[in-house]
């Protein structure tokens, strides 16, 4: 068993209250906005938490959207299931190497303070790959920078090797199971690595990492002014990573 699911029931009681006071708060609906999830659309939240996201997923969907979420912490999953999203909703313990989804059932995926955590990064990619629709987008992103999610989890023994890549490594792990080269933004306070899911990628490649090196890359644009929080806000308040 992944020693991290233990480790995050243990913490799972009062984890919102914690990790997320308002000035936290009020930053993740401008992020989740930013993302520009398709009304009505199939969304996954990997690695969700106690479902801190759900209620910004369900008013960027709207009530005809589903979203679907995970989390290996079945204590975390307990409070996210006692959230009324408003709409269609799939809530459930899992991994990320092993997602009980179909191929291509996926309008967008939302990957937001869990990444580090996925005790295997290449083959939690290829499943979000398989289960991303072509031209589905995918969002990694932290409310801290690469350097302070590095020094905020060595803090802690269990996840204390859990770390995002480095920019070139995860650009790497996302063109090999058929995502386009990623737009990564990393600095104080903000972390985001945001691709598309390239057309003509076959499940079976995915899932192999057979993808080659990205070409025909469609770039998801964004506008890094509109992504970066202001740097003097909140910069004492740490985040979850």
């Amino acid at each position: 068993m992944d020693p991290r699911s233990a480790f995050f029931d243990e913490r799972a009681a009062g984890w919102e209250t914690r990790c997320y006071p308002e000035p936290v708060r009020a930053r993740l609906w401008p992020l989740i906005r930013s993302f520009v999830l398709p009304w009505g659309g199939v969304v996954l939240d990997m690695g969700s938490g106690p479902g801190t996201l759900l209620p910004y997923e369900r008013r960027a969907v709207g009530p005809e959207g589903t979203i679907i979420s995970f989390d290996i912490s079945f204590q975390m999953m307990r409070q996210a299931m006692a959230k009324d999203s408003g709409g269609a909703m799939c809530r459930m313990q899992a991994t990320a190497m092993f997602l009980p989804l179909k191929d291509a059932t996926c309008d967008a995926l939302v990957c937001f303070a869990a990444f580090p955590h996925f005790a295997d990064k290449s083959a939690a990619m290829a499943e979000m790959s398989r289960v991303a629709k072509p031209g589905a987008s995918l969002h990694i992103a932290h409310l801290l920078s690469r350097e302070e999610l590095c020094r905020h989890h060595g803090e802690k023994t269990v996840v204390s090797r859990d770390v995002l890549p480095e920019d070139e490594a995860m650009r790497g792990i996302f063109r090999e199971v058929g995502f386009s080269e990623p737009s990564i933004i990393d600095c104080p306070g903000f972390y985001l690595a945001s691709a598309l899911k390239l057309r003509g990628i076959s499940a079976c490649a995915a899932r192999l990492g057979v993808c080659g090196d990205g070409a025909g890359r469609d770039v998801l644009s964004i506008k890094k002014a509109e992504m970066v929080p202001d740097q003097q806000r909140n910069r004492s308040v740490l985040s979850p990573g």
